[in-house]
């Protein structure tokens, strides 16, 4: 059996249960909700198969790592009710769509709206 969705709510983590060492060989799907890490380092191979990330209300993190550019299975990063991440979601996206010749990565709000459409 694989775990293909992962969704993490509250204060189930912690900054040192989330680090670089960490991998998820399967995982497609991942949520952050309101949690209370400000620091996460992912590391480049940390989630070879995700294709959505999902950051709702995490409003301590300061940034979202940037090597998930180097993703190149990611399509979307969501980002609900977190404005400070905006500014690395599309430096990933930058990054990410240069890396791939121009393959798209969305970078969604609050109701699916494109965030890159108001940079």
């Amino acid at each position: 059996m694989y775990i293909c969705d992962v969704r993490l709510k509250s204060n189930l983590i912690s900054v040192s249960q989330l680090i670089d060492e960490d991998t998820f060989g399967n995982l497609k799907f991942f949520k952050l909700e309101e949690v209370t890490l400000a620091k996460w380092k992912v590391g480049d191979e940390s989630f070879p198969v995700l294709e959505k990330l999902d950051l709702l209300e995490c409003y301590k993190l300061e940034e979202i790592p940037p090597s998930f550019g180097d993703n190149g299975s990611l399509n979307i990063i969501k980002l609900v009710k977190n404005p400070q991440l905006e500014e690395s979601a599309m430096k990933i996206k930058v990054y990410a769509e240069d890396m791939r010749g121009g393959h798209e990565l969305q970078v969604l709000g609050l109701n699916n709206i494109l965030l890159s459409k108001l940079f």
